[in-house]
């Protein structure tokens, strides 16, 4: 497979990413689901406060956790640099399913429909399920781009303008080449990101019973994309 069509994909997971943050923060108790160094500060500033909130941060940091060890887990087979994987993509069709089923749940709290799931179960769903996209991605070992948590990506790709604008040459032209094309894919993914969050915001304002849309089928159209066309 092309590594311009990994890089696609890449992107449609950070959108993902982007929105599912953007919806558990603001509707299912103001906790991230992919953005831990958050969660990990406000519960930090939760402990000595009266009433601090220590159960969603803490429900969203454990949830990460067990779904990036389910990724890793479901990925160990997976070579190191590899450009895909078939074990990457039904990684990410169980983590599409699972966003899935979160938004049905959100359909059925706003319908009212009686034994609606809790937000709190809700939130659990959808931070399982972005910590094992981030599991699954570690095998790809691609430098400076992540498609969950991107303070890495804003930190790589700075690095890397800097080396760029003080014309830093001491490369062969392919590795160059390869140099700038990592800078570009990583403003992708940062722009991607936002824009998610952006279209997410919008969808609260507008549409608040589909904010669970973008995340859930962004992802089933990538695990879909990578099973027909893996290698």
């Amino acid at each position: 497979m092309a590594s311009v069509e990994r890089d696609v994909r890449l992107l449609v997971l950070a959108a993902s990413a982007g929105s599912a943050d953007a919806w558990s923060y603001f509707g299912l108790g103001h906790a991230f689901v992919a953005n831990m160094t958050g969660n990990t500060v406000m519960l930090g500033l939760a402990v000595f406060q009266n009433h601090g909130d220590l159960l969603h941060p803490g429900i969203s940091l454990g949830c990460y956790a067990a779904g990036a060890v389910i990724g890793s887990l479901l990925t160990e087979r997976v070579q190191p640099g590899a450009v895909w994987s078939r074990a990457i993509s039904w990684t990410l069709m169980v983590e599409a399913l699972l966003l899935l089923a979160a938004e049905a749940g959100w359909i059925a709290i706003h319908l009212h429909i009686s034994h609606s799931p809790s937000l709190e179960l809700l939130l659990a769903t959808v931070a399982l399920a972005i910590g094992m996209q981030s599991g699954a991605m570690v095998p790809l070992k691609i430098p400076g781009i992540v498609t969950t948590y991107i303070t890495g990506t804003w930190t790589t790709m700075l690095s890397g303008l800097v080396r760029l604008a003080r014309r830093e040459r001491q490369q062969p032209p392919e590795q160059e080449a390869e140099f700038e094309k990592r800078l570009a894919i990583q403003a992708a993914v940062l722009c991607v990101y936002f824009l998610a969050a952006v279209l997410t915001g919008w969808l609260f304002r507008y549409r608040p019973i589909a904010v669970g849309i973008l995340p859930g089928f962004s992802v089933l159209l990538v695990a879909v994309h990578g099973l027909i066309y893996s290698d």
